[in-house]
């Protein structure tokens, strides 16, 4: 195959060396790239390929095909409008494109069809995982981590298995180094709740709040003290009591400790995902205060 000056993983095809780029295939995915001079979408395309090919180090290969000058091969392949990248693996078509696409958009279908050196070590560690074993599948994951830092679907299933072992700040640490867009954003801000709850758990473990309690029934309208205690509760996976104790702040007084009756509400909901039928409830009764 041609080799591009500027990168050992692109190439440019010509009829002659095509069969050669399909046998390729079966070693890694090609991404095969259907261009032409005159095309600005394609000079908007092209900078992007260029530089996931060169970050992902032969996880793929970039193949340009100059639709004028090889009309040959873009007619073999159906292409009738351009730029058009066609996905080849195994020597065949697995998925395709046209237009130009968001860089996170073309990462994810990267992903979907490169193969991980150390995926059968990922599937390991997930059976020994769904097993029960859960020290032994955190080593293995670690293991998987460390020889590839970008496989984002195994840095996301380690920080979970951290999370559940009492290593909430080295699960946040793994998160926060995958890059916006790696990974589904719902995914990830689950994951980054459930780490903001673990370590708010592991501050109130043998938390004896009956002090408060006597301390909030002698004065009901004592809001720090009912911030406190929302804080704990929430804290302790109380959520319904917390969130009923930062409402009870926002309505005596909306402004208390600017605003942290409401702020308390915001934080909370954020923590436990808008799914969570609650936030829906919470957020009825405060827009209920409007009016």
């Amino acid at each position: 195959m041609a080799e591009n000056a500027t990168s050992p993983y692109i190439f440019e095809a010509t009829p002659q060396n095509f069969q050669q780029i399909m046998e390729s295939s079966y070693q890694v995915p090609i991404l095969v790239d259907f261009w032409a001079d005159w095309c600005q979408p394609c000079k908007m395309l092209m900078p992007i390929l260029t530089k996931l090919v060169n970050e992902y180090q032969g996880g793929f290969l970039l193949v340009k095909v100059n639709s004028d000058q090889q009309q040959q091969l873009a007619a073999q392949f159906g292409v009738r409008s351009i730029p058009t990248v066609k996905v080849i693996k195994d020597g065949r078509i697995v998925d395709e494109f046209t237009g130009v696409q968001p860089e996170a958009e073309i990462r994810k279908l990267i992903d979907r069809h490169r193969t991980r050196k150390t995926e059968p070590y990922r599937q390991q560690a997930l059976e020994m995982y769904n097993n029960g074993d859960l020290p032994g599948a955190t080593q293995l994951m670690e293991q998987v981590v460390q020889h590839e830092p970008d496989f984002y679907e195994a840095v996301v299933e380690l920080a979970g298995m951290l999370i559940q072992q009492e290593r909430a700040d080295e699960a946040e640490v793994l998160l926060q180094g995958i890059p916006p867009d790696a990974i589904d954003n719902q995914i990830l801000s689950q994951l980054l709740a459930d780490v903001k709850r673990a370590k708010l758990q592991a501050q109130v473990v043998g938390v004896d709040t009956s002090a408060l309690e006597q301390q909030l029934a002698a004065n009901p309208d004592d809001l720090a003290t009912m911030l406190e205690l929302a804080k704990i509760r929430i804290a302790m996976d109380e959520i319904e009591a917390g969130l009923e104790l930062y409402f009870t702040v926002h309505k005596k007084d909306s402004k208390f400790q600017d605003g942290a009756g409401k702020q308390g509400l915001f934080n909370t909901f954020e923590l436990i995902g808008s799914a969570n039928p609650l936030v829906k409830k919470y957020r009825n009764k405060l827009f209920a205060l409007l009016y």
